[in-house]
């Protein structure tokens, strides 16, 4: 006898979050197993649900705990109020697997993917079809692939379900290893690039996965695994269809909105006019603090900020050397807002000048890939599988030329392991605050060398286990399958 993953698997579709274009359509209130997908606007609701849960570990109202996951813990990012314990624990790296934020990601990404699955299974008498049946299922692979590689990158292996109904026995299901996850990443992410489009023609449709979205991906997820090869062939795919904008702002800007020139995916996002629904917290987050307008109650969130050391970073090149007109400084960061001045700086990056003093309600999408991190993925990749090419520095010289620096080449003659590090401090300066530096510190194997550096006099607590967070202790209490934590929980 079969049973639907966890039967509030069919209410998810309440939880599914509107944002423009295709993710304007709100799911119906009153769907039920037995009068739901009735026709192909129900399909695509189920869809959309799916495409929410990225809100969920990315900026939307619930996410506020997976960015910390993300960020803290590194050398790019110190939490503003260590009053709060739970922050706290996680600078510090005294948590345990009670820690609260580990429930609410771990819970939030299997959300996601029960929404996935019900795409993934759709029956054959489904009222779709054809090509547009395909792409659907595409669409959901891609984003049960984002879902997955967020919870093995964070606890390594875990549970792997992948249908939307399972035998009653197999509910308590034991963890896979993080190969086995891996795996099951890499095939939906092939399978998705085999079919969606490289773009979409309806603007209507603008911000569903593409083909290109699926490759850098597929490319991410590669060489976190430790393929540099395979990541290589999947890069390859994107490298040179994309542009470098020529201001940072319009990266992040509501103004250019999918408009796939450099931002190779976004998650939507729309301001809603009220707090906690369909605007972004970036801003809310990352922006200045103690600033008047709506925020004043709270005298600004401004909880992320800046370490000292990522601050201080664009004052040296890889090199040692000094300096002086890195524009990513000055474009990235506030050291005085409206004549209050930001200490740590403030995160420019995630600027919304029309909704920015609204909290939780900002119109800025969540850039989750973007050609320049391609860039340095391809660079990162030709230098690992040793390319004596001068392909790697056209690659890394893209991203330095926009931010004013002088070219890297082999007349530099670095070795390979001295062009890893000038990639690695490259990301830093980059892609700072955008939920890739703990993942970029443990692929680089620089994760505890690296805080420790940061923080000198903070007596961080931290290990080589950290490399991977603990089970979440609530899901192990909720499945007896799991009988071991992590090495070191």
């Amino acid at each position: 006898m079969k049973k639907l993953l966890y039967a509030a698997g069919w209410l998810l579709l309440l939880g599914a979050t509107s944002c423009e274009s295709f993710l304007e359509e709100t799911p119906q209130s009153n769907l039920t197993p037995e009068n739901s997908f009735k026709t192909d606007e129900d399909w695509n609701s189920t869809l959309t649900a799916a495409y929410g849960a990225l809100q969920n570990i990315t900026a939307g109202f619930e996410a506020k705990y997976a960015i910390t996951l993300g960020e803290f813990g590194t050398d790019e990012v110190k939490p503003i109020d260590l009053g709060w314990a739970a922050y706290a624990e996680l600078h510090y790296y005294t948590f345990s697997p009670s820690h609260e934020f580990f429930d609410n990601h771990y819970t939030l990404c299997y959300d996601g993917v029960k929404r996935c699955n019900i795409v993934i299974d759709m029956p054959a008498e489904a009222p779709v079809s054809g090509l547009a049946r395909n792409r659907m299922i595409a669409q959901a692979k891609f984003v049960r692939a984002v879902l997955y590689f967020d919870l093995v990158r964070m606890y390594g292996g875990v549970p792997l379900w992948t249908s939307a109904s399972v035998d009653k026995n197999q509910i308590m299901k034991p963890r896979a290893s993080a190969d086995e996850v891996y795996e099951t990443i890499v095939k939906d992410l092939r399978d998705a690039a085999g079919v969606l489009p490289a773009s979409w023609e309806s603007s209507a449709d603008k911000g569903r996965a593409t083909s290109y979205a699926a490759y850098a991906m597929l490319g991410r997820v590669l060489l976190q695994w430790g393929h540099p090869d395979e990541a290589l062939a999947a890069l390859n795919q994107v490298y040179g269809k994309f542009h470098l904008y020529d201001n940072y702002a319009d990266i992040y800007s509501p103004d250019h909105k999918n408009e796939a020139y450099e931002n190779i995916f976004e998650v939507q996002f729309k301001h809603s006019g009220k707090w906690g629904e369909e605007g972004s917290l970036q801003h809310s987050y990352w922006g200045p603090r103690n600033i008047p307008g709506s925020t004043t109650a709270f005298g600004g969130w401004g909880g992320f900020g800046p370490s000292q050391y990522l601050y201080d970073s664009y004052d040296k090149d890889y090199d040692g050397s000094q300096v002086t007109n890195d524009r990513r400084k000055e474009e990235f960061f506030w050291t005085e807002y409206a004549g209050i001045p930001q200490t740590p700086p403030a995160i420019k990056k995630f600027w919304d000048p029309k909704y920015g003093n609204e909290i939780e309600n900002d119109d800025l999408n969540f850039i989750f890939i973007r050609y320049a991190d391609v860039l340095l993925m391809r660079a990162e990749a030709l230098n690992a599988v040793g390319d004596t090419t001068n392909a790697k520095y056209e690659c890394i010289n893209e991203v330095r030329s926009r931010a004013g620096l002088p070219e890297i080449t082999a007349a530099d003659n670095l070795s390979k392991e001295e062009f890893a590090d000038a990639i690695l401090l490259e990301r830093l300066k980059e892609l700072c605050c955008e939920h890739l530096r703990r993942f970029d510190l443990i692929r680089f194997g620089k994760l505890v060398d690296q805080v420790k550096a940061a923080y000198p006099e903070d007596n961080i607590n931290i290990r080589d286990y950290h490399v991977l967070y603990p089970i979440p202790q609530s899901a192990m209490d909720a499945n007896d399958a799991i009988t071991e934590n992590n090495p070191g929980y």
